[in-house]
């Protein structure tokens, strides 16, 4: 038995992957996806600067491919920043400009369904960046997992990404970096789908 969704779709996810029939759960954990994370300088998408974008493709249920790449902000890295995620100016004066790295995860991620763990957050920087750079957003359609995981380890009183995986025996090893970020996520969808399908 699937379980089916019973709050307000279109209030809490604007845009996702929504049909005529009732929804379950494991429709907006799609199979063939790209799992999308970022790292900031910090938490103003208008004022501040992505310093990584990764993603992995996802077929199938399985990754197939990886984008990763560090970005040269246009921000300095403060040291609560590179504390936190292990970036340093130093690893990000020679890396690529965001217009040319948001090309390349655009071509990567095509017309995919994304899905993040606090995806609202990477969308709204990533969404920014196009909209100046380019006067475009993403059209794609989307997921949060961070919604699913409150409903499915209600048990737990903190749903940030690396406190799920813990619980979960999942490796935090290199936490808040992008690809680390992206394979954690991944891991904690193929948990829920596992809970959402045995039910």
């Amino acid at each position: 038995m699937q379980l089916s969704f019973d709050l307000n779709i279109e209030n809490e996810i604007p845009k996702i992957l929504l049909s005529d029939k009732k929804p379950s759960m494991l429709d907006f954990l799609p199979e063939n996806c790209v799992v999308v994370d970022i790292e900031t300088t910090g938490f103003s998408a208008e004022n501040d600067s992505i310093i990584e974008i990764c993603a992995l493709k996802v077929v199938n249920n399985k990754v197939v491919e990886e984008f990763s790449s560090l970005v040269k902000p246009e921000k300095e890295i403060s040291s609560y920043i590179s504390n936190l995620t292990g970036i340093t100016k130093e690893m990000t004066k020679n890396a690529p400009l965001l217009k040319n790295v948001l090309n390349d995860f655009c071509d990567f991620i095509q017309t995919n369904p994304i899905v993040g763990h606090n995806i609202k957050f990477d969308l709204a920087f990533i969404n920014k960046k196009l909209n100046k750079l380019y006067r475009k957003t993403l059209p794609n359609d989307f997921s949060d997992t961070l919604i699913f995981a409150r409903r499915i380890y209600n048990e737990l009183n903190s749903h940030k990404l690396t406190n799920i995986a813990r619980y979960l025996n999942i490796d935090t090893t290199n936490a808040h970096r992008a690809l680390k970020d992206c394979y954690m996520t991944y891991q904690i969808i193929k948990d829920m789908k596992e809970k959402i399908s045995t039910l």
